[in-house]
């Protein structure tokens, strides 16, 4: 019972640190692969999916996540990042704090509901555009706000901006997964051994 749906959990972690690693790349060097936002964007405005694979469309699509999430439970203490420690705590208070409000969570989901199919023709800047409209529009209005650290001159860029969103958001859609498939911090500290191992097991030795 205890160990149902690691698996899931493990996948939501890897779109959780994929998100987390993408804002910090985007904050301090402008630097994106429009790849590493196909997971993200889906996890968000997919919600008819039954399976985690496909929510993040498979497991090709949050290697990065999934690589990210090895150095910060597996690896040598050093490769760490306390960066990604802060926007996972930020991210869950934010969450605590949608939880107390219906309104916010009925809005979210309008707002996600109203994407017809025209939004899978659109560009990667128009997706994350239209993702952070909504993020600023409901998200973003909780208080304190995420505070994102990086350099000035990518945080000013709207596109740059967009993106960094777009990802927060999908940090957001990320945690509600982890939850929904069982996660908590009490059972990955009781049965971090059997995360781990879940985790090489699905990443079998292309992380080697």
């Amino acid at each position: 019972m205890f160990l149902k749906n690691i698996k899931e959990q493990i996948y939501a972690l890897a779109g959780l640190h994929q998100a987390c690693l993408v804002v910090s790349n985007l904050a301090w060097r402008g630097d994106y692969e429009n790849k590493d936002f196909d997971a993200l964007i889906n996890c968000i405005i997919d919600t008819k999916s039954t399976t985690i694979e496909d929510i993040f469309i498979s497991q090709n699509y949050i290697e990065k996540g999934l690589r990210h999430l090895k150095k910060q439970i597996i690896d040598d203490i050093f490769t760490r990042s306390s960066e990604t420690r802060r926007y996972i705590s930020s991210l869950e208070a934010l969450v605590n704090k949608v939880d107390k409000s219906e309104e916010m969570i009925s809005d979210i989901g309008k707002s996600i509901d109203k994407l017809d199919s025209s939004f899978n023709t659109f560009s990667y800047d128009e997706k994350t555009k239209i993702i952070s409209d909504i993020y600023q529009t409901t998200l973003s209005k909780i208080e304190p706000r995420i505070v994102v650290s990086g350099k000035n001159e990518y945080l000013t860029k709207h596109d740059i901006s967009s993106r960094i969103r777009t990802a927060l958001f999908a940090g957001v859609r990320c945690i509600y997964l982890y939850q929904q498939y069982g996660g908590n911090k009490i059972k990955f500290f009781l049965f971090k051994k059997n995360y781990t191992d879940m985790l090489k097991k699905i990443i079998k030795t292309k992380l080697n």
